[in-house]
């Protein structure tokens, strides 16, 4: 018996002497390995040092599970190295302070500029703790609220799945600052970066949340969840409206509902990435003389521009890219092409809005964007410019500006001599004349995808007491 215990002894003190050997072996093989990493990175850089780095730390990494990849939208974003704008934005501070109008309808260059370096600070992890300022900021919308949260949030379930892989993640929070003013407390708090970031929702008397729904080509069901999402997005119309004790026609919502349902389907279509995106809020505003609301709609999709994807050799539709160089041909000839004022690009991206353009080979099958516009008009009625109501298409360097200043006409084009409805932009109502200025721009800063901002002010035209 005490034979046997002596060799179940023996046995245990083998193991673990072996054990001990192995373990010795594997660390002398480690800090080989650290002298070798640091004979190669001196070779490439003789000034470098290993200030930042330890044995340990060059230890630990050995026994890390494999470190998670980024989103597909963060990957597109830092491959598509002019998104947003085109420097090497840098910063010295770990303090973003949100533009006054965190707007890409009302301050463009600034917020675009903004996003940049709040995704570089994210993407290269500059700071432990990241703040987002709001102490200038007086007003948000929800095309610029979306594209931070969309990237705030990649980035922050990049950094959670990271920690849980036992890897060091140098962002370990990021805070928002300064959001004590009402209006900015309401977006902020219902469907904006504070929502994101403290993870839950408030509700206010006066704002109808739409918050972001997002559709993914990877949905195995996607006619079905793409009619879902339109769905939602009608009847948050018809609430919004239900608000002013008002209701749309009949024919209004069915149309409506088409127009938005060839909106999501063209944004799912056209988009090189998975996700396209939607989100909004509605305000009431009342005061002593009078009861009006505010609807706040953006889709959004990361990818191909019109520009990009008409200029695409593998594009379908071959007649309307010949059409589209015939009409570039008239501009040069007439000098009517500036750099960084009007370009190709931006005549493209104008001349893709118009009825029965699309990408694909059927020209009757139209890309819902006219008619979008037609219902923005409607929605918004047809009197004057009320300050307020503006739909805004940003796509890649082109900014194209709707409010009512300009109806659309309907033109014949091509030799079938077919009615189409068109959005010129001019006082001619002609598409082979330059676009006023101020509704068709070229934007330095490029946008990575196409954007529709529509704000509207909607009093009682065009709707029906409920």
């Amino acid at each position: 018996m005490d034979k046997q215990k002596n060799e179940i002894a023996n046995r245990r003190i083998r193991k673990r002497f072996l054990s001990h050997i192995r373990r010795a072996r594997k660390l002398r093989s480690l800090i080989n390995g650290f002298k070798k990493f640091k004979a190669d990175v001196k070779k490439n850089n003789p000034k470098a040092d290993f200030k930042g780095i330890a044995f340990y730390q060059f230890r630990q990494r050995n026994f890390l599970q494999p470190k998670p990849e980024y989103s597909e939208l963060i990957k597109y974003l830092a491959n598509k190295k002019n998104s947003f704008s085109d420097k090497n934005l840098e910063f010295d501070s770990n303090i973003f302070e949100v533009p006054e109008p965190f707007s890409l309808i009302e301050n463009y260059t600034e917020t675009s500029i903004f996003l940049k370096k709040l995704f570089n600070a994210l993407y290269y992890q500059s700071f432990e703790h990241i703040f987002i300022d709001y102490k200038k900021c007086k007003y948000i919308d929800v095309g610029a609220s979306m594209c931070m949260d969309i990237i705030l949030a990649d980035f922050i379930k990049h950094y959670k799945t990271s920690v849980a892989a036992r890897h060091t993640i140098k962002v370990n929070e990021i805070t928002p600052l300064n959001f004590d003013k009402e209006n900015i407390k309401e977006v902020l708090q219902s469907i904006g970066a504070f929502k994101t970031l403290k993870e839950f929702n408030v509700k206010f008397n006066n704002i109808l949340a739409f918050p972001i729904i997002t559709g993914s080509k990877k949905d195995s069901n996607l006619p079905c969840q793409r009619e879902v999402d339109i769905t939602k997005t009608v009847d948050y119309i018809i609430e919004c409206l239900a608000n002013l004790n008002k209701n749309l026609t009949g024919p209004a919502e069915t149309n409506l509902y088409k127009v938005i349902g060839e909106v999501i389907q063209n944004a799912d279509e056209h988009s090189d990435t998975t996700n396209r995106y939607s989100i909004g809020y509605f305000q009431k505003n009342v005061s002593e003389n009078e009861t009006f609301g505010i609807f706040n709609l953006a889709i959004l999709n990361f990818g191909n521009t019109f520009y990009e994807t008409f200029k695409n050799p593998n594009c379908e539709n071959i007649e309307v890219v010949k059409q589209m160089k015939e009409l570039s041909a008239k501009y040069t000839s007439r000098n009517l092409f500036f750099q960084k004022e009007f370009e190709e690009e931006t005549l493209w991206t104008l001349y893709a809005l118009q009825d029965g353009v699309t990408r694909m080979a059927d020209w009757d099958r139209g890309n819902g964007a006219i008619r979008f516009i037609e219902n923005f008009y409607s929605l918004k009625g047809k009197s004057d410019n009320d300050n307020i109501s503006k739909m805004v298409i940003t796509s890649g360097h082109t900014r194209i500006i709707f409010d009512g200043t300009y109806d659309i006409v309907e033109k014949p084009r091509g030799k079938s001599n077919k009615m189409y409805k068109m959005m010129t932009l001019n006082k001619e109502g002609d598409i082979e004349i330059k676009p006023d200025a101020n509704y068709v721009r070229y934007e330095k800063n490029y946008f990575p995808g196409t954007l529709i901002s529509v704000k509207i002010r909607i009093d009682f035209e065009n709707t029906e007491n409920i």
